[in-house]
């Protein structure tokens, strides 16, 4: 599949050293050790296994709970056997999430193809695709898609210029307003969604920001509780392996033409690529929560939102809860 030709921007000079540290922050999640938040980790646990859902083969369902077994794979795991406040629960093997897969083996690519994938939805920005591309998209027949944009433009239009360095490096104030930065690719996500007939995996770098709120929308409209959609959230805590994000690059050749690898070299020396950061305030609230809550506070709902802002009417949603919603119960 021939991926979209994408342009590299230097940094725009509008950038503040605040809004320098804010990009930061959120772009190098996937390789920021546990310092953000609060000494106490985040915890999250597995969901037990499910019956075997029609788009699974009994053997498929059973060689994964909820985090697919991947060689080179980073936090790739199935959204589905949460239950729905609607009725139901979530349908396994057609909803998946995950962080960047430049380092899948063949092996891998082998698995994969099982589930005979019908879309990848990548969040990430021009610069982080050309950095780290979708080596499995490119070998097999799956559709690519995502929205060409700059993460340097979407990070510059994240926080005003009078924005406190705490503020930023608390990360909740970003949160509220990172889904208005990505809404055209969030509503090429959902389009998706309700076009395709078969598994559909979104990702960005690290699977837990980007990634995490469109999940958590995602998880909301279809009736899953706040408790167990935060749940789920907190899990790329542990499901997360940052050197398999970020393949064998030489950052210092790749930055020559990259701004995403300057970038890395700039902020990502002096940190520990090997453990991913709690997703929680220093007072122990799980970032997504703010995201959920703002965009409540803005338009009532998720379900509002997604009309009001991705153009959705309420037959697409009564859509996709039929599509991914059923009455299967869960194994205990």
């Amino acid at each position: 599949m021939t991926m979209r030709h994408v342009h590299y921007e230097s940094f725009p000079a509008s950038l503040t050293k605040a809004k320098l540290i804010c990009l930061s922050i959120l772009v190098f999640a996937f390789m920021i050790s546990g310092n953000v938040g609060a000494s106490d980790s985040a915890k999250g646990s597995e969901a037990k296994t499910q019956l075997v859902d029609s788009s699974l083969t009994e053997s498929l369902d059973r060689s994964y709970r909820r985090l697919l077994p991947l060689e080179g794979g980073s936090n790739f795991r199935d959204l589905g056997g949460y239950p729905s406040s609607l009725g139901g629960k979530v349908k396994r093997g057609l909803l998946f999430r995950s962080g960047a897969m430049t380092s899948l083996t063949p092996t891998d690519v082998d698995y994969l193809d099982q589930f005979d994938f019908q879309a990848v939805v990548d969040l990430r920005s021009s610069e982080e695709v050309a950095l780290f591309p979708n080596t499995w998209a490119e070998i097999s027949d799956v559709a690519y898609l995502r929205v060409d944009y700059s993460i340097l433009t979407m990070m510059a239009a994240q926080q005003d210029e009078g924005a406190s360095i705490e503020e930023i490096s608390d990360y909740s104030e970003m949160y509220r307003s990172i889904h208005r930065s990505i809404e055209p690719q969030l509503k090429l996500y959902f389009e998706t969604l309700l076009e395709v007939d078969g598994p559909v995996v979104v990702n960005c770098s690290a699977g837990q920001d980007r990634t995490g709120i469109t999940s958590a929308l995602l998880l909301s409209v279809l009736g899953v509780g706040e408790d167990q959609i935060i749940e789920d959230y907190l899990l790329s805590t542990d499901f997360r392996r940052p050197g398999y994000e970020s393949g064998s690059v030489d950052l210092e050749v790749a930055a020559e033409t990259n701004a995403f690898a300057a970038m890395m070299l700039r902020y990502g020396t002096d940190q520990d690529r090997s453990r991913p950061n709690p997703l929680v305030t220093k007072s122990g609230v799980p970032f997504v929560a703010y995201t959920l809550a703002e965009v409540r506070r803005n338009h009532g709902s998720v379900e509002n939102y997604l009309i009001n802002r991705l153009g959705l009417d309420r037959s697409q949603i009564e859509l996709l809860r039929d599509r991914y919603l059923s009455e299967s119960a869960i194994v205990t």
